[in-house]
C-alpha cells in the first residue's frame, strides 16, 4: 500500500466542559475567548512558534478574525534573523465572507497566506483575495484532503503544520488519519447549544473508524487543565483499537 506523504499534524482547542469550542451562533458576542487566562493563549503562540504553518478553515476565521501571528518580538527577531515566519493557510469553498482586510493577510504580522480553495471558486472573489494572498485550487466542488495534505509536503515543504479549526476540517483531518497530537485546554464553562460548534463536527465516525488517542501528558494551571494526546495510526495500533471494541 501506498502511503501518502505528509506533514505532522497538530491540533490546538481550548473546550468547554461540554464539549464545545464556541457559543451557539444565537449567543454568539462580537468577541469571545473560551479561556479566561493568559496560559492559553501563551501556549497557543508557542505552540505556533514549533510550526512552518498554522492551517484554519474559512468558518472559524470569519468567526474570530485571527492573525494566525506570532508573538510581536518573535517576528521582529525571526525576519532579522532571516528566518521564514509559519505560512498561514485558508481553506475554504466559495471564500465567503473572506475580506481582503482579514488580519490573516496582513503582511506586518505573519508569514505568506495562501488561501486553499476549489475549482468552483467564484471569479469576483478570486479577483478580491489574489491580491492580499496565493491562490491554489486544490479539487472541484471543495479541496481535496489527500490533495491539502500532499500539497503541505511537496509544495510548501511545510514538515509541521498546526490546525486551528473548525470542526469540518478536523473531522476530514481524522477521517485522513492525518492528526497526530491533540493539545486541548479544558476550562471550566459550560456554554450549552445544541448547534454551539465542537472540536470534531461533520457525520461522525463508525464504531471501526473511531481515532483513539494516548495522554501524552496533563498539566493543571489555576482552575484549568492543558492535556495533550497523541494519535497512532499504524496498521498494528489500528487492529489493537479494533480488537478491544
Amino acid at each position: 500500500m501506498t502511503v501518502l506523504r505528509r506533514p505532522r499534524i497538530l491540533l490546538n482547542f481550548a473546550e468547554s466542559l461540554d464539549g464545545k469550542i464556541h457559543p451557539a451562533p444565537a449567543q454568539r458576542p462580537a468577541r469571545f475567548a473560551m479561556s479566561r487566562g493568559k496560559e492559553d493563549f501563551r501556549r497557543m503562540r508557542w505552540l505556533r512558534e514549533q510550526v512552518d504553518a498554522v492551517l484554519i478553515g474559512a468558518s472559524n476565521l470569519r468567526i474570530d478574525d485571527p492573525g494566525l501571528s506570532l508573538h510581536p518580538d518573535e517576528c521582529a527577531r525571526r525576519r532579522s534573523a532571516g528566518i521564514a515566519l509559519p505560512a498561514r493557510v485558508i481553506v475554504t469553498r466559495r471564500a465567503e465572507g473572506l475580506e481582503p482586510s482579514a488580519k490573516v493577510f496582513d503582511p506586518t504580522i505573519g508569514g505568506k497566506t495562501y488561501v486553499l480553495h476549489g475549482a468552483k471558486l467564484p471569479h469576483t472573489a478570486r479577483e478580491k483575495l489574489a491580491p492580499v494572498c496565493e491562490l491554489v485550487e486544490l479539487g472541484e466542488d471543495e479541496v481535496s484532503m489527500s490533495a491539502l495534505l500532499a500539497w503541505f509536503a511537496e509544495t510548501l515543504r511545510a514538515p509541521r503544520v498546526l490546525c486551528e479549526g473548525g470542526g469540518v476540517l478536523v473531522a476530514q483531518l481524522f477521517a485522513a488519519r492525518a492528526v497526530d497530537e491533540l493539545y486541548l485546554t479544558l476550562v471550566p464553562r459550560v456554554l450549552g447549544g445544541a448547534n454551539a460548534p465542537t472540536l470534531v463536527a461533520g457525520d461522525g465516525f463508525g464504531p471501526d473508524q473511531i481515532p483513539d488517542a494516548k495522554l501524552l501528558s496533563l498539566e493543571r494551571i489555576g482552575e484549568e487543565l492543558y492535556l495533550r494526546y497523541g494519535f497512532d495510526w499504524s496498521e498494528s495500533a489500528m487492529g489493537e483499537a479494533a480488537r478491544v471494541m
